[in-house]
């Protein structure tokens, strides 16, 4: 399925919620004083918005939504532009070194959209694609697909190379600095594939590589969630480094602190923060499940979205400092501005804005879901 095999019945739970009413005001929070944990804008959109943030050089927030179209909010919070593909968008958005703005469709496509918001081209795959786009330092795109396959994409659009791997591809590409591209299937495989898209090796989690994305420390180890309720540790050479086990599905992606500690979610509702020798360091339960990938600050704070309706601001030492409350489940994961705000989608179809005292995001080796905030996907990229 587009965004997890398990998040078709959170939808579903979302809607039945919806309609029960639950006494939550429709039009969520109010606006409040600039105090961390206080919402600074909300945008509206038409179904929920389970795609991260990715922020552009001049303040420009791009997100996608269920309701087919990838809006481009300006820092004030006013919509700049919205582009309609052809069905609704779980894939993060990611921008491209000349501003090009990447993000895939359960229309089968990927799509290239100018700064303006006019489009510049359209890719098809053979399936849905709510894999997040990764940007090369050669300007490549990689994207997965729910047809099993690998896209390697030319900055013209034009096909590069193709990578069949045993099922769905909805986990996300990483690339580590040397140009190998990681990425995840639902075959259970982790694929190490060199820029030529011949595959240098594969390792065997212990069930489905869903919407779990590698992210890469730096010493190269890439860390991987599985729905065994594992995160693993590979080595560059593709032999497993430790495994550490959770109470539930890993679905989220890894953050990676530069002094090794490793931050994740699991659907046993809780965040872990586990030492770079697999060990654990500390656990913070929210309210329900998480799929929402945490993201470091520059002050170490750590930010997750909950199951529980939640955005979580988590001390370093795993006590809580805020909570942020939607409307719906957030699956989403934050990304941090420059001046510390927190962008962040909803099931309850909003983008919110929500102000943080972090000072932007940590110069980590990969601080928040596609390591960067262009949602580049590259260890290379700043």
């Amino acid at each position: 399925m587009l965004v997890g095999h398990r998040i078709a019945a959170v939808l579903f739970l979302s809607v039945v919620i919806a309609i029960a009413g639950c006494g939550v005001d429709a039009e969520g929070p109010e606006v409040g004083p600039p105090e961390p944990g206080n919402m600074k804008w909300r945008v509206v959109t038409g179904d929920v918005v389970n795609s991260s943030p990715a922020l552009g050089g001049d303040g420009t927030v791009y997100v996608g939504s269920w309701d087919g179209y990838l809006y481009a909010v300006d820092p004030d919070g006013s919509v700049k532009w919205r582009f309609e593909v052809g069905a609704g968008i779980g894939s993060s958005p990611a921008i491209g070194a000349d501003g090009t703005v990447y993000v895939g469709a359960a229309d089968s496509a990927l799509y290239a959209l100018n700064p303006d918001g006019s489009l510049r081209w359209r890719f098809l795959t053979g399936g849905r694609v709510g894999s997040s786009p990764a940007v090369g330092g050669d300007g490549t795109i990689y994207v997965g697909s729910e047809d099993g396959d690998v896209y390697a994409i030319n900055p013209d659009g034009t096909r590069k190379w193709a990578l069949t791997t045993g099922d769905s591809v909805t986990s996300s590409p990483a690339i580590a600095s040397d140009g190998t591209v990681y990425v995840g299937s639902y075959d259970g495989k982790l694929y190490a594939m060199d820029p030529g898209g011949s595959v240098s090796w594969t390792f065997e989690a212990g069930d489905k590589i869903t919407s779990s994305s590698p992210a890469i420390g730096d010493d190269g180890t890439i860390y991987v969630g599985s729905i065994d309720g594992r995160l693993y540790a590979v080595d560059p050479d593709g032999t497993k480094k430790w495994e550490f086990v959770t109470g539930d599905e890993v679905d989220s992606s890894a953050a990676v602190a530069s002094d090794g500690t490793i931050y994740l979610s699991s659907l046993d509702g809780r965040l872990y923060a586990v030492n770079s020798d697999g060990s654990r360091k500390w656990s913070y339960r929210t309210g329900l499940g998480v799929y929402s990938s945490p993201a470091i600050g520059a002050d170490g704070t750590v930010y997750v979205g909950s199951g529980d309706y939640l955005l979580y601001a988590i001390n370093p030492d795993g006590t809580g400092r805020w909570g942020f409350a939607t409307n719906g489940f957030v699956v989403s994961s934050p990304t941090i501005g420059p001046d510390g705000t927190l962008y962040i989608g909803s099931f309850d179809g909003r983008l919110y804005a929500v102000y943080g005292a972090s000072g932007g995001l940590a110069d980590e080796a990969w601080p928040k879901f596609r390591h960067d905030l262009r949602n580049t996907g590259n260890a290379g990229t700043q």
